[in-house]
């Protein structure tokens, strides 16, 4: 990822006044942007719609030709409009994607196109996806305009508490969107919205006008991570003994994974487990010995199994939808209030309450789960396992975004485009390492409560969260690397003067109301269209 970057900021940029002839740069740039977007959208309809299937090559060829076809594209608009060319990204994002479709329709084939036509459900949840994620990025550019223009006032602060709040509605946007993917959730929201909050607030921390202000941010931070920690401490510091009570086992490694393991082998222990929001199959494609898919299938053969549901999109359904809006207005969402704790959501399908009857191991009488001591443990342990999945992920994140936004910077200013830059105007080799300074601190603290975490889940619960991250990271590569590239290559674009129409538009859509209090002055026009007639 970062070389993709650092290579895409060495290829110089010329003055946008010279017209779109001259500025080879930004087109390569564009066409840079467009392929790895290109690849990030069909790695999601690989993902989420059943039967489609791309190889490595495929993608390539994905990658390469919307990287050239969208240049020309958008240079052919310039050519007959004018460049730069007025919200380049919302203006000809129609042409993007028709470019895309036909370029998807010759890579992928006729087969691929009929098999998500065979999933319509799916393909609209898909579309939704990407376009809860573009939205969020719009948002967030928005939140950079706002906060640079209230820099030096006394409103910093409320727009620096406005970044969590943004963070918990878009977690909400984006997770509805996939939520029948319970495995995907953790990746899909995380490396989205967590990154773009730690982006940008990385970016406040450099644009940031006093150390108070500085101060403020890591507070607010720093005091979410402590009550996550604690959170979570007290949720695995009882799971394990408790789990092999269950189990029947008086082991005293204290490890969680094994004890999880040994109530899933053992087929009559399981079958009295509260199962109806446990989906046995994951989203995901996994390598599993034979022994392995053997157990699976036994336990998929038992009854009380939660099943994965497929929100409906026809119109039936949505007149449905309408008509038990307020039930739903009441329902639990994925994401808790608290701004980062995290836990599985609940199935679309609605599960009426009441004990569940299962067949024992000999299959002679039945017996009921409500009445059996420790039948939900198997819930809490997948729960716990699901929230430190998240918690891993998030720290993670905030420790080595601020590490490399601090190091692009460093590097950036010493390049011949760095004058193109927004966030470094002002900013010079002489006095980057004060301004990046904050962010390191800031960095540092996350990589400590990142520590911390590892050694409390060593401590309570015996699980190597390394070995968890490194298990996310492996099973979904191909996301998570789409996910960075895209969007650091897409964030360090809209700081990009030539990009800079999209700033302009966002700060006199958001901005309407503030000169008189910021004192700034804002006029809605472009200049460059009036000097070429």
């Amino acid at each position: 990822m970062a070389l993709v970057v650092i290579l895409q900021e060495c290829v110089p940029l010329q003055d946008p006044s010279d017209g779109w002839s001259a500025n080879y740069g930004f087109w390569i740039r564009a066409g840079v942007l467009g392929g790895v977007v290109a690849v990030g959208m069909a790695a999601f309809a690989l993902y989420m719609i059943p039967g489609v299937v791309l190889s490595n090559r495929q993608l390539v060829l994905l990658c390469i030709g919307q990287g050239v076809c969208y240049p020309f594209a958008a240079l052919l608009v310039a050519a007959l409009w004018v460049f730069p060319i007025p919200f380049m990204i919302l203006t000809i994002i129609s042409v993007y994607v028709m470019v895309f479709a036909l370029l998807f329709l010759l890579v992928a084939g006729k087969e691929a196109f009929s098999e998500m036509a065979k999933h319509p459900d799916e393909l609209i949840l898909t579309v939704g996806f990407s376009g809860s994620q573009s939205v969020m990025a719009f948002v967030y550019a928005g939140y950079a305009v706002l906060f640079a223009h209230v820099a030096g006032t006394h409103f910093e602060v409320p727009v620096i508490l406005l970044l969590s709040i943004i963070k918990i509605i878009m977690k909400n946007l984006v997770s509805r969107t996939i939520v029948h993917m319970k495995d995907m959730v953790p990746e899909a929201v995380i490396f989205t919205v967590d990154f773009f909050n730690s982006m940008y607030l990385a970016t406040s921390m450099q644009n940031a006008s006093s150390i108070s202000t500085v101060l403020t941010m890591m507070t607010i931070d720093i005091t979410q991570t402590i009550f996550e920690l604690r959170s979570l401490y007290y949720r695995t510091n009882t799971i394990v003994s408790r789990l092999h009570q269950a189990c029947g086992t008086l082991t005293s490694c204290g490890c969680l994974l094994p004890a999880v393991e040994s109530l899933c082998r053992d087929t009559s222990k399981f079958a009295l487990q509260a199962r109806e929001n446990v989906i046995i199959s994951s989203c995901l494609p996994h390598k599993l010995s034979a022994e392995t898919q053997t157990l699976l299938e036994t336990l998929k053969s038992l009854p009380g199994n939660g099943v994965r549901t497929v929100p409906r999109m026809s119109t039936a359904d949505f007149r449905g939808s309408i008509r038990s809006k307020i039930e739903k207005a009441s329902a639990k969402s994925i994401w808790s209030r608290s701004t980062r704790k995290i836990e599985p959501g609940n199935d679309v399908t609605r599960t009426s309450v009441k004990p569940i009857h299962e067949v024992t191991k000999d299959g002679k009488g039945w017996l009921n789960v409500a009445s059996t001591p420790h039948k939900r443990i198997l819930n809490e342990t997948l729960e716990v396992l699901f929230t430190t999945e998240c918690v891993v992920l998030t720290e993670y994140l905030e420790s080595i975004i601020p590490v490399l936004y601090a190091n692009f910077v460093l590097l950036f200013v010493h390049l011949p485009s760095a004058r193109y830059h927004k966030d470094l105007v002002g900013i010079t080799p002489d006095n980057v390492g004060s301004t990046v300074s904050n962010i390191f601190i800031y960095a540092a603290l996350e990589f400590a409560s990142f520590i911390f975490l590892i050694f409390m889940m060593m401590r309570n619960c015996r699980l190597k969260a390394l070995y968890h991250l490194a298990f996310v990271l492996e099973t979904q590569m191909l996301l998570v690397q789409v996910k960075l590239i895209t969007w650091v290559l897409m964030s360090l674009s809209f700081r990009v003067e030539h990009f800079g129409t999209l700033a302009y538009f966002l700060s006199c859509g958001l901005l309407l109301t503030l000169p008189s209090l910021a004192g700034a002055d804002f006029t809605f026009g472009f200049a460059w269209m009036s000097h070429r007639g």
